[in-house]
């Protein structure tokens, strides 16, 4: 299905995600009391030739739009490493040469950034953690040669743990941090953030149909993996993140949101609440987006738009 994609305002910010074989569109306004989408689509793209991006792009009217791309899982990797002990001018460099027996790939073959994670206030001196991300250059490259030749201007390429990261800073308390949980059609991410900063993630494989497409019984078996899963997340932040207090667990839009909401609430050691994505953002205007399968979908590429205009990570 394909639906038409408005030209943007100036001061509205287009972001792009994948899913399976679908890419979804948005366009979404930072304005008070809250975020406002003006524009959504949706695109079949079934290969990740730039003739097909170039397709794309021109069939959704981006051309000299400036866009953020969301990596898909698989394009790139996320490692928690060390914080090395050199001058921010040096940081970069420094991850790049940890990275040289993890990649699977030669170093020199990737592009590479680091995410600070803050440390303990209350032990400044004390080593702390980052996270580095690593894709491809050839992924990359092949993205920024396909939006250039269409046309459009590739601003930023992104990954789902910081779009997920953009959403959680809408939900969050003074002084507190939460986990957000979030589903589509490729599986689920599992986030922990406090004051807009990404402290952990962690992919989970399990996908909307399985969470609400199969029978009663293969659900329950779905439902007490997850549970386990998170579970051991929880406790496994608690450990290294003593400093964070996490107030409570956030289940994003998706089908069947109630059914999975009650069996989270009843089986794990944490306050859970279902996101209503209406009471964050403005979403009156798109008809498509008051179904809860279509806000699973797009979760990513909403989370994207609203990134901070002067952030680096």
């Amino acid at each position: 299905m394909r639906f038409p994609f408005r030209k943007t305002r100036a001061s509205s910010r287009i972001a792009l995600s994948r899913v399976g074989n679908t890419v979804l569109a948005v366009s979404v306004t930072v304005e008070n009391p809250k975020p406002r989408v003006v524009s959504y689509a949706q695109h079949d793209l079934t290969e990740s030739s730039p003739r097909a991006w170039s397709e794309l792009i021109q069939a959704l009217h981006l051309k000299r739009e400036h866009v953020i791309l969301v990596l898909s899982a698989g394009e790139y990797q996320l490692l928690q490493v060390e914080s090395p002990n050199v001058p921010e001018s040096e940081r970069k460099q420094a991850v790049v040469w940890k990275l040289k027996d993890v990649l699977g790939y030669p170093v020199d073959q990737a592009t590479v950034d680091a995410i600070a994670i803050p440390q303990d206030a209350g032990y400044p001196g004390r080593g702390g953690l980052m996270y580095a991300v690593a894709a491809r250059n050839e992924i990359i490259q092949r993205y920024m040669e396909s939006f250039e030749s269409a046309g459009a201007l590739l601003d930023v390429i992104d990954i789902p743990e910081l779009a997920q990261r953009n959403m959680a800073a809408l939900l969050e308390e003074a002084g507190r941090g939460i986990a957000l949980l979030s589903f589509n059609e490729d599986g689920g991410l599992l986030t922990f953030t406090a004051g807009g900063e990404l402290y952990h993630a962690r992919s989970i494989e399990i996908s909307t149909h399985q969470l609400s497409g199969m029978d009663a019984e293969q659900r329950r078996y779905v439902f007490e993996r997850l549970v386990l899963e998170l579970q051991r997340s929880l406790d496994n932040f608690e450990r290294q993140f003593s400093y964070v207090t996490i107030s409570k667990l956030v289940l994003a839009p998706m089908p069947g949101q109630a059914v999975l909401e009650e069996y989270l609430r009843e089986n794990l050691g944490v306050t859970v609440i279902s996101l209503d994505l209406a009471e964050v953002m403005n979403i009156a205007a798109i008809e498509e987006l008051q179904a809860p399968a279509a806000q699973s979908q797009c979760f990513l590429a909403l989370g994207a738009a609203l990134r901070p205009a002067e952030a680096t990570t």
